[in-house]
């Protein structure tokens, strides 16, 4: 607290955060003393603080999201949420689709290498185009909006192992959470996402992975799954076989059934 007292400049929300936690803990524990220092007010001012530093930040990284994702194509989705008055709308979008590679490397070793599901796993998340829509969507379909986006989906591309016998499943897409719902609006924003999709498994194509590690989509996947859990050598699963499976899916597959 006399941190916060003696300087002058902005400091992170989680910072406020903590600042507040401690001044609850005071209400609670030392109710005289936090009644003489005003500690329940402070903490309730020091929480609504961060709130709205955290909402500054989100907006900012909403902006770069812009510039960045902005170049892939535009995405019309529809939302909505269900048991509530409020009616469904479709949004233009921009996407970005962040490769879940993290959950095919955690289960590898716990599956029988003979018989076994083979999922390349996406979530999408859905930057607004503007700020207007942003908002409105914050008021009636969710809140959750972190790092400059509202979780949209997942998308993964399936294959099964049976009896040694590899098959491609197909892709499935589905809401990333109870709320919002949504759905694929129309065909150009259904060919726009197929189109996307194919293109994270080709190796001219310059698309963001959201790791550190290794920056380009197309190359986390082929590192870390198709050459470190030897899918190619074992399966015959390479990133050009799945392109072209993804290539030859129908379109349908691109709408949440």
């Amino acid at each position: 607290m006399k941190y916060l007292k003696k300087f002058n400049e902005e400091l992170k929300p989680q910072t406020y955060k903590s600042a507040a936690r401690k001044l609850n803990k005071i209400v609670k524990e030392k109710p005289a003393l936090a009644k003489a220092i005003g500690a329940e007010k402070r903490a309730k001012d020091l929480e609504e603080y961060a709130k709205k530093i955290e909402d500054l930040s989100h907006i900012d990284q909403w902006k770069k999201n812009i510039d960045q994702f902005s170049k892939y194509g535009e995405f019309n989705i529809e939302l909505s949420r269900k048991g509530v008055n409020i009616p469904s709308k479709v949004y233009p979008f921009y996407l970005d689709l962040q490769t879940d590679i993290e959950m095919l490397i955690d289960s590898w070793d716990d599956e029988d290498p003979d018989n076994r599901d083979i999922s390349f796993g996406f979530a999408g998340g859905l930057i607004p185009k503007n700020i207007e829509d942003l908002n409105e969507i914050k008021t009636n379909y969710t809140s959750e909006f972190y790092n400059g986006f509202f979780w949209g989906f997942w998308l993964y591309v399936e294959y099964k192992v049976e009896n040694s016998e590899v098959s491609f499943k197909g892709i499935r897409l589905y809401d990333y959470d109870s709320v919002p719902n949504i759905q694929i609006a129309d065909r150009k924003s259904a060919v726009n996402l197929k189109k996307l999709l194919v293109n994270c498994f080709d190796e001219t194509f310059d698309y963001p992975s959201g790791y550190k590690d290794i920056p380009n989509i197309y190359d986390k996947i082929n590192q870390s799954a198709i050459q470190d859990l030897e899918i190619s050598s074992t399966y015959g699963i390479d990133m050009g076989r799945i392109k072209e499976d993804i290539k030859n899916t129908s379109l349908m597959s691109f709408y949440k059934q």
